[in-house]
């Protein structure tokens, strides 16, 4: 078990924690799901099911119904995760059937709902696929005989902005993006970060600042965005004085229409490092045309 392992367990299986992040997915943060009706399962389902590699199992109870919910850490992009999320419920399915009846499901029965949720923190975009039909081959005719299955994927490395309900996930979803982006917002210069969300943060991310400021500060909330913000601006600029000297004394600009100033392709580098803008609305705001933009990203 690898430490993201560890530490996700720690960190998600908090049951406010837990069910935030079912909260962000579902009902956009709204407080649907209770931590208070989570329970903690240790029935031969949930270690059948946990064999399989299921980072966190727990089981919601609230009087009317019964769902055990699964939720999936990754860190890599899993071409098969649908498919084995697909595993994880059938294997659950049949574990409940079989451990509660005998020989058949009576009539009328209805079986606890599994919801499972992929919670995906890589840095790399997700390119694998969401749904079973993007996995499969469906040949032609027999679409409407094909049993559709999608993923509940959670990308944190996105410009969405999940709203979980709960303070620790919500930061620790929100220094995702910020590491991954490169990019502080000025109203969260002086923002407060629970120090788990942090630590769990720098476990996912290997961000050393953040350890830096983890191991500065013993206890209670902390403060992290403007030690990120020096970081990520000395990284930038490192990054433009790289990208200038590699793009234009090494002749990059000879791939830029003749008569494009320094000062043009300065602008652009600087744009391409923070890497805030498509290459579509760089190329509007400069004046470059795309096959030069392409050219000067290859060379940063």
């Amino acid at each position: 078990m690898n430490s993201i392992d560890i530490e996700s367990k720690k960190f998600l299986g908090q049951p406010k924690n837990f069910v935030s992040i079912f909260n962000a997915l579902l009902f956009d943060g709204k407080q649907v799901l209770k931590p208070e009706y989570l329970k903690d399962e240790n029935s031969e389902l949930v270690m059948n099911v946990s064999s399989k590699h299921v980072d966190i199992i727990k089981r919601y109870e609230d009087g009317t119904y019964l769902d055990l919910f699964v939720i999936e850490s990754q860190s890599y992009v899993d071409p098969s995760m649908v498919a084995r999320v697909m595993e994880y419920e059938s294997v659950a399915r049949m574990r409940y059937i079989r451990q509660n009846f005998k020989k058949h499901v009576p009539m009328h029965t209805r079986l606890p709902m599994i919801l499972t949720v992929v919670l995906y923190v890589g840095e790399s975009k997700w390119n694998a696929a969401k749904r079973l039909s993007e996995l499969e081959i469906i040949h032609p005719g027999f679409e409407d005989m094909f049993n559709e299955f999608k993923l509940n994927l959670i990308e944190l490395n996105t410009n969405h902005k999940y709203n979980t309900g709960e303070k620790a996930t919500q930061d620790f979803f929100d220094l995702l993006r910020m590491i991954y982006r490169k990019q502080i917002l000025k109203e969260d210069l002086d923002r407060e970060f629970n120090r788990d969300a942090l630590y769990f943060a720098y476990v996912v991310t290997k961000n050393k600042e953040l350890l830096s400021i983890y191991q500065k500060n013993e206890k209670g909330d902390v403060k992290v965005c403007r030690a990120l913000d020096e970081m990520f601006e000395e990284s930038t600029n490192k990054g433009i004085q790289m990208g200038i000297k590699q793009g234009i004394e090494q002749g990059i600009e000879q791939g830029v229409e003749r008569g494009v100033k320094n000062t043009q392709i300065k602008i652009a580098i600087n744009m391409l490092v923070r890497n805030n803008q498509t290459l579509e609305e760089i190329s509007e705001i400069v004046g470059l045309d795309l096959n030069a933009l392409r050219e000067l990203k290859k060379s940063i």
